[in-house]
């Protein structure tokens, strides 16, 4: 028989509000319900859409910490994603039957209909003191994963750089705000730098061979996400020909160089009493840049709060030489 569970809620609209009036509407149906056998015999096992309810329902008010929405749409989407991978963290349960660690992990299965492996535990012995115990280490992030995938000494800028990229792919700057991006899997992080190789060499070289334009800028993951858009779109020669120059301050500034107008940008942003936001000095490097590219003329960098974040210029296509 296909399984029905007796809750449903749509995560991907799904309010606050809605997901505490469902755990509350869940209490009570599950004090009202008998215990359903359920092996809780220590052992790998992939844990259902059906399983997660009776699971659910060994789970009292105060055995367990209160689950949040937004942790759960984050576990619940990368198990859509098939992002979800035996790690060995088990779900666990006492002796007795009672659910001790695993909520989040549940309720993210249960309300996306989705399906993930696990190690079971099922005979930790009965203790009122045993959750101080469980998830008290400090919990890793994507620079973590990135290290642990082989991109130790950059991890902490590249994830850095991945979180710039996303705000600005996902148009969540404008000139004066940062809107925030709904939460990042570590993976997602790593997946990205995987499928960005330009990423990682912007990030080499702005650490090393273009350090001084990286100064200039303040912000190395500023920089950085910078050079890897300026290198996707328009290659390594042309971020080599903007870098250096931006590196060198001359005694004399170029009347209408754009570069010159950037140096004199930051110059008077490190005086300010209130720096500009990141976000800010990337938006006056994205129009230095292409006003540098395409041969304009500026006598002064702005940006104006009403106006649209700044994107970057496209590489005009190679004309051909009529025959």
């Amino acid at each position: 028989m296909t399984f029905i569970p007796k809750f449903t809620l749509d995560l991907t609209t799904a309010s606050t509000r809605a997901f505490n009036e469902l755990l509350e509407n869940f209490e009570i149906w599950r004090r009202n319900q008998e215990t359903l056998p359920l092996d809780l015999a220590n052992g790998w096992r992939i844990v259902t859409q059906e399983d997660a309810e009776g699971m659910l329902l060994r789970n009292p008010v105060g055995a367990n910490r209160r689950p949040t929405l937004s942790t759960v749409k984050y576990y619940a989407k990368q198990m859509a994603k098939g992002d979800w991978k035996k790690t060995g963290q088990p779900v666990i349960f006492d002796s007795s039957g009672v659910l001790l660690d695993a909520g989040h992990r549940l309720w993210a299965a249960y309300l996306s209909g989705s399906s993930f492996p696990t190690y079971v535990i099922g005979d930790v012995p009965p203790d009122p003191t045993v959750f101080a115990y469980i998830d008290n280490g400090k919990a890793r992030n994507a620079a973590d994963a990135l290290a642990t995938a082989g991109l130790n000494g950059l991890s902490k800028t590249l994830a850095q750089v991945v979180n710039i990229a996303m705000h600005y792919e996902q148009g969540r700057y404008t000139a004066s705000t940062k809107k925030s991006l709904d939460k990042v899997t570590p993976i997602e992080v790593v997946h990205y730098v995987q499928e960005n190789e330009n990423l990682r060499l912007a990030a080499r070289l702005m650490a090393g061979e273009y350090k001084a334009a990286r100064e200039i800028l303040f912000h190395k993951d500023i920089a950085s996400f910078l050079a890897f858009r300026i290198v996707d779109l328009h290659g390594e020669s042309v971020l080599d020909g903007f870098m250096t120059e931006l590196g060198i301050v001359p005694e004399e500034p170029q009347e209408g160089s754009p570069i010159a107008a950037l140096q004199k940008v930051m110059a008077d942003d490190e005086r300010a009493a209130e720096p500009m936001a990141k976000h800010q000095v990337l938006g006056h490097a994205i129009k230095a840049f292409n006003a540098w590219v395409t041969g304009e003329q500026v006598r002064k960098l702005t940006l104006r709060v009403n106006e649209a974040f700044p994107r970057f210029v496209q590489p005009q296509p190679v004309q051909q030489a009529a025959e």
